[in-house]
Order: C-alpha cells, then sequence, then structure tokens
C-alpha cells in the first residue's frame, strides 16, 4: 500500500467514534477512505495528518511493519470475523502469518505453577506441529505458554493491548524482547498506547480471530479469558478447555465451558486429534453465541473483569495464587516465586497458621 493511502487509513481508524465496524461501513458507503475522510471532516475532528505521518515515521524507525485489510500480509483467518481491525501493528517474524494454522492459549494471571507448566508444556508440544501458539503476553498462563512454543524452537505471537512498543507487564521485558527476535508482536492501537482496561477485551477478540481455536486454563468466570473464549465461540472458533478442582475459583470458568460443550484436554493429542490442519479456506463453526450468554452477563469494559487491568496485590495474595489444590513442590514455589528459601518457609508457616494451605508429603504445599 502506498504511503498516503495508509496515512487515510490511520487517520480514519484512529477517528474517534470510529470502530473497526465503522470503518468497512464508512469505507463502503463512500467508494474510498479518502472521500470518506473528506465527507466526515465537515462534521467532526479528524485524527490529525501530522500524528499519521508520525506513526508511520515511528514505524520506520523501529522496524514495525503496518499492516491493513488490503495487504496481502494480512492474516486470513482475522480477515473472517466482523470487526477484525483495519490496521496492524506487527514487529518480528511478520512471515508467520502466512500460516493459518494458529492456536490461542489464555488463562489466569494469577495462575497456579501446575497450570503454568501445563501450559508450558501444550505449548511446546503443539507448536512442534507447525501450529502457532498465540496469546497475549499477560503474566501467568499467557506468559508461560509464549515461553513454552519459545523453548521449543517453535512460532509464537503475542497480541498487546498497549501499542506495540508498549511492554506491559513490564515484568515480560525479556519475553517481549524474545518475541521481538523470534515470534511477532501484533496490535491494533497506535505507538505509545499505554494500557487502559477496555482495551484488553478489544485485543481478546484478535487473540481468537487469528486462532482456529482456543484453550483456556484456570480461567474464572468473571475474566478476561472467558471473554476470549466467548468471542472464540461467536467466531465459529473451537474452544478447548482443561478442566479443574470445582473449590478452586480459578477453574470454574473451564469447568463450566466444558459443561457447555468445549473440548476436554489433559494432553496436546486432545487438541491434535480436533485440529483443523487444512491450510486454505478456513471455514469456522456455526456461532454459538446464544449457547452461553449467562457466562458473559457482565460488560466488556468492566475494570474487574478485565484480566489484565492493573490492580493492587500484595506479596501474601501473590504467594498464596502460586498453589494449588493439587499441591506443588516446594522448592517449585522457591524458585517461582523469587523469594529465598527462608521467605518462602516463613510465608508457608503464615497460611498454614490462617488455614490457607496444608502440608503434603513429599516436601509439597496444597491450599486447604
Amino acid at each position: 500500500m502506498n504511503k498516503q493511502k495508509l496515512i487515510s487509513y490511520i487517520r480514519l481508524i484512529n477517528t474517534s467514534g470510529i470502530g473497526p465496524v465503522n470503518f468497512k461501513r464508512i469505507q463502503a458507503k463512500y467508494g474510498s477512505i479518502d472521500k470518506a475522510l473528506s465527507e466526515l471532516s465537515l462534521k467532526r475532528d479528524i485524527y490529525p495528518l501530522k500524528k499519521a505521518e508520525e506513526e508511520i515515521l515511528t514505524a520506520e524507525i523501529k522496524h514495525v511493519k503496518i499492516i491493513t485489510l488490503e495487504d496481502e500480509e494480512y492474516p486470513y483467518n482475522l480477515k473472517q470475523i466482523e470487526d477484525c481491525p483495519p490496521v496492524l501493528y506487527a514487529l518480528g517474524n511478520v512471515e508467520l502469518l502466512k500460516n493459518n494454522n494458529m492456536l490461542a492459549v489464555v488463562g489466569s494471571r494469577n495462575a497456579s505453577i501446575s497450570a503454568c507448566r501445563f501450559a508450558k508444556e501444550i505449548a511446546s508440544d503443539i507448536s512442534k506441529r507447525d501450529i502457532i501458539i498465540v496469546s497475549g503476553m499477560a503474566r501467568g498462563i499467557d506468559a508461560a505458554a509464549h515461553t513454552g512454543a519459545l523453548m521449543a524452537g517453535g512460532n509464537t505471537i503475542a497480541v498487546l493491548g498497549t501499542g506495540v512498543d508498549v511492554v506491559y507487564p513490564s515484568e515480560n521485558q525479556k519475553l517481549y524482547e524474545n518475541l521481538a527476535q523470534n515470534g511477532l508482536i501484533l496490535s491494533e492501537y497506535p505507538f505509545h498506547t499505554k494500557p487502559q482496561a477496555s482495551n484488553f477485551p478489544r485485543r481478546n477478540r484478535i487473540v481468537s480471530g487469528l486462532s482456529k481455536g482456543v484453550l483456556v486454563l484456570e480461567a474464572g468466570i468473571q475474566s478476561g479469558s472467558l471473554i476470549t473464549a466467548r468471542q472464540a465461540l461467536e467466531q465459529g472458533r473451537e474452544v478447548y478447555a482443561v478442566p479443574g478442582a470445582p473449590y478452586d475459583g480459578r477453574s470454574s470458568g473451564c469447568n463450566k465451558l466444558l459443561k457447555e460443550g468445549a473440548v476436554l484436554v489433559e494432553s496436546a493429542r486432545d487438541i491434535l486429534e480436533n485440529f483443523n490442519f487444512t491450510q486454505e479456506k478456513f471455514e469456522p463453526k456455526q456461532s454459538q453465541k446464544a449457547q452461553i450468554g449467562d457466562l458473559f452477563e457482565y460488560s466488556l469494559d468492566n475494570k474487574q473483569n478485565n484480566s489484565d487491568s492493573a490492580e493492587k496485590r500484595d506479596d501474601y495474595s501473590d504467594f498464596l495464587s502460586l498453589i494449588s489444590e493439587q499441591g506443588e513442590d516446594i522448592d517449585d514455589l522457591i524458585r517461582s516465586s523469587g523469594l529465598d528459601s527462608e521467605q518462602v518457609l516463613m510465608k508457608i508457616v503464615e497460611l498454614e497458621l490462617d488455614g490457607k494451605v496444608i502440608r503434603l508429603p513429599g516436601n509439597k504445599i496444597a491450599k486447604a
């Protein structure tokens, strides 16, 4: 796409009140984006020309590819959803977008060590079959899935709810750098966009839209991961879920999805036997919107439902979140928590006194 047309794309999609669906409608109504901008400028403020030019210059400096709906690099699967983003910012290996075989892996930020280990293992196994792992680079399950794919020499794509140049959360700086070098980072947001609660549910539709299926691990009923699952079903994608203990709130969403017909996953084989490996003409399943209404009776923009929004977290809760009902090895807790052994043992004692954990044979601790 020539520079002038790209500028027009950036100006229209970033004009206030113009979302992805309206973008297409306006383009169809006026016949061209330039004509649309000309007509709309009589009624409202248009995204400034100078800012659009700065976006393109920044992309050149940062080696970011800006991809539009009209470009051949635009991913086929994503283009099939109604609200696909007209503009994507891509940092890294853009060639990955040619592979239609993608699986999204999502789950809790406050995931247990066991769940993170499983996410890492399954992403590793799946990526070895030339299936690209897609996630959102959040802490917990997202980070584990990206890491598993990269460690296996597989391919992975991170979709951000910020500008493609903004690392969030900051603790994933090294992962971000690894993804930029050995994978791909995508965003629909302009450069320098900071994290906002409403951005992440919007981001999730891209995570599922890129993929042929979505695997959910340790997701509560009111979580961003369940938003992704809902969007996957509405987009006609397959939904896979890992079951969890019924008394662990982090698994309540997964268990609910399984009751609603999601594919139960205990190993990579459960996904591979069900996965559609066809590269051409991916046909989504019929939308299942009507079957899952009770799961999502809350606003996508509600901050408490946003799995990536910043929140105050105390060390006590952070540490407890690493522990599952099935039990975790104390040595694993020391490695994962970043604390020294004395600090970990002290926290375990405090949690025992509060009745939050119990000791198991084999130097293990489990939630009570």
